[in-house]
C-alpha cells in the first residue's frame, strides 16, 4: 500500500504531491533519528519544588539552573513508569535523599557533578530532599536503557598505574591527545587530574566531563583545585595564585596527597616551557618536580613522564586502529573527546589539533604524526627508579608486574571490551539506507515521467 500511495502520488498532475511525499520521507528519517537519541528517556514529565511546578529541570539546556533549599522537596512525577534518573548539578553535587514509595536512598555521596542514579523498582513517582542548598541544571527520567551520552561515573581508581597531570580541561585531549584512549585500550587503569578548576565557566565543567566520557573514561576525574587564570611565566602564575590566597605549597601539597592516593606505577605531565608557554602548564609540572625532590623515594612512581622533555626520549604511537574503538585510532578518538568542549572550538587549538581545511580541500590531519609543533607523541622520561631505557614506546618498560597482573599483554595491542562508549546502530543505519533508495527511486521515476511527457 505504501509504494502504491507514493506511485499515485508521483504520477499525480499536482506537484505538491510531490512535494507533500518528499516531506513525508524526510520526516521519516528524522523521527527514526529522534527516536534513537531518546532510547528510554522519558519527556512526558512534571517536577515540582514544594508543589509548584519547575520548568527549567526539564528544559534541556545547561545554561539554566534552579536552587533547591534544604527542607524543600523536589518531585519527580512521569506517567510513564521510570527506574533511573541523570541529575546534572551546576557547580558541584550536594548529598541528599530520594524517597521512593517510602524506600530511602542517599544521592551526591561520591561527589560526581554528573550523576546517574538507579533505583531498586519502576515507580511514577519519587520525592528528592537535599541536606543543604542545591543548584541543578537538568534532571532526565529513563525506563530500561539508556543512551549512551549518560554518564554513570564509577569512583576513581583505588591504585592508579597512569596518572595523567592535565592542567585545564581540554589538555587531556589536546598535549596529550592519544594517551587516555591508548591506555585504556590497552587495560591501564589511568586517572586524570585536573589543576584548574573553571567554576567562573560552568559549561567548561560539563565539557570536561563529556569529552572524557566519550573518549571511553569512566572512572571520575579529580577535579581541579585553583583558580583558571593565563599568565606566560611561572612567576607570573605564582601571582595568580597569591592573588586567590594559594600558593606554590598548595600545589605542592596537592601533588602529593595524590600520589599518596592513587600510588601510580607511572605519571605524566605537562612540558616544563608549558607548551605554547601558559604559566599554570609551567607551575603544575613544576610544582611536580619540586616533589620529585622532597618526596620519599619510596612514596614515588616508578617514572614520571614529561611532555617534549628533551632526554631519555620515548615517542609513542598513536595512529595505530584498536579493536577497542572499532578500529579507530587513539588520535581519532581524542578528537572526539576534544569536540565535546563546544566553547573552545573557535580557538586556534582546533586547528592545531586537526589540521586546517580553510580552502575546503579536504586538508586535515590523517593521522598524529602531522601535528608538529607540541606534538603530543613526544615525551622525555625525567625520573625513573627502574632505568632511563625506554623500548617499544611503551611507558610501562621495565616496571615490575604485579603477579596478579602477569597475564596482562603490556604493548599496545586493542583488548576486546564490550564498547558502550562508541554505539553503532546498525538497524538505524539500515532504516535510513533503505529510505535514501526509495527516496532516489521515487525521483528517477518523476523524472522520466517527466520525459514521457515531452
Amino acid at each position: 500500500k505504501f509504494f502504491s500511495s507514493c506511485y499515485n502520488l508521483l504520477y499525480g498532475d499536482i506537484m505538491i504531491k510531490k512535494i507533500t511525499l518528499f516531506l513525508l520521507l524526510f520526516f521519516i528519517c528524522i523521527v527514526t533519528i529522534k527516536a534513537e537519541e531518546r532510547n528510554g528517556f522519558i519527556t512526558d514529565t512534571t517536577y515540582y519544588i514544594n508543589d509548584t511546578t519547575s520548568k527549567y529541570l526539564k528544559d534541556n539546556n545547561y545554561n539554566t539552573k534552579t536552587n533547591i533549599f534544604k527542607n524543600d522537596v523536589l518531585k519527580l512525577t512521569s506517567k510513564e513508569e521510570f527506574d533511573s534518573i541523570y541529575i546534572v548539578y551546576y557547580l558541584k553535587s550536594t548529598k541528599g535523599t530520594i524517597d521512593i514509595d517510602g524506600t530511602k536512598k542517599e544521592l551526591g555521596t561520591n561527589g560526581f557533578l554528573h550523576e546517574y542514579i538507579k533505583l531498586d523498582k519502576k515507580v511514577n513517582e519519587v520525592s528528592i530532599e537535599f541536606d543543604e542548598q542545591s543548584t541543578i541544571k537538568e534532571i532526565f527520567l529513563f525506563s530500561g536503557d539508556i543512551p549512551s551520552w549518560v554518564q554513570n561515573w564509577q569512583k576513581p581508581h583505588e591504585k592508579a598505574d597512569i596518572i595523567l597531570l592535565s592542567t585545564h580541561s581540554d589538555d587531556e585531549h589536546l598535549f596529550f591527545a592519544g594517551l587516555i584512549p591508548s591506555m585504556i585500550a590497552n587495560n591501564k587503569k589511568i586517572q586524570v587530574v585536573y589543576l584548574a578548576q573553571h567554576n567562573d565557566n560552568p559549561s567548561r565543567l560539563d565539557e570536561q566531563l563529556n569529552g572524557l566520557w566519550q573518549v571511553g573514561l569512566r572512572n571520575y576525574p579529580n577535579l581541579g583545585v585553583i583558580p583558571d587564570a593565563y599568565s606566560e611565566s611561572l612567576n607570573g602564575a605564582i601571582r595568580n595564585l597569591e592573588s586567590a590566597k594559594l600558593s606554590l605549597d598548595d600545589v605542592i601539597s596537592y601533588i602529593q596527597q595524590i600520589i599518596k592516593t592513587y600510588k601510580p606505577d607511572v605519571i605524566v605531565g605537562h612540558d616544563e616551557k608549558g607548551e605554547y608557554g601558559h604559566g599554570q602548564h609551567i607551575l603544575y609540572t613544576h610544582a611536580l618536580e619540586k616533589v620529585i625532590e622532597s618526596m620519599d623515594e619510596k612514596d614515588l612512581p616508578y617514572k614520571v613522564y614529561l611532555h617534549l622533555y628533551n632526554e631519555n626520549t620515548i615517542k609513542m604511537n598513536y595512529d595505530i586502529p584498536l579493536d577497542y574503538y572499532d578500529g579507530k585510532t587513539a588520535y581519532e578518538i581524542s578528537k572526539l573527546g576534544y569536540k565535546e568542549h563546544l566553547s573552545q572550538q573557535y580557538t586556534w587549538f582546533t586547528k592545531w589539533l586537526t589540521g586546517i581545511d580553510d580552502d575546503g580541500d579536504g586538508t586535515l590531519f590523517k593521522s598524529s604524526t602531522e601535528i608538529k609543533k607540541y606534538s603530543p607523541l613526544d615525551y622525555g622520561l625525567y625520573y625513573s627508579k627502574v632505568g632511563y631505557e625506554n623500548k617499544d614506546n611503551d611507558m610501562f618498560y621495565n616496571i615490575p608486574i604485579p603477579k596478579e597482573d602477569k597475564t596482562v599483554d603490556k604493548k599496545i595491542t586493542p583488548v576486546k571490551k564490550e564498547k558502550k562508549h562508541i554505539k553503532h546502530n546498525y538497524k538505524l543505519y539500515i532504516i535510513l539506507g533503505i529510505s535514501e533508495v526509495i527516496l532516489i527511486t521515487l525521483l528517477i521515476i518523476c523524472i522520466n515521467k517527466k520525459k514521457h511527457r515531452y
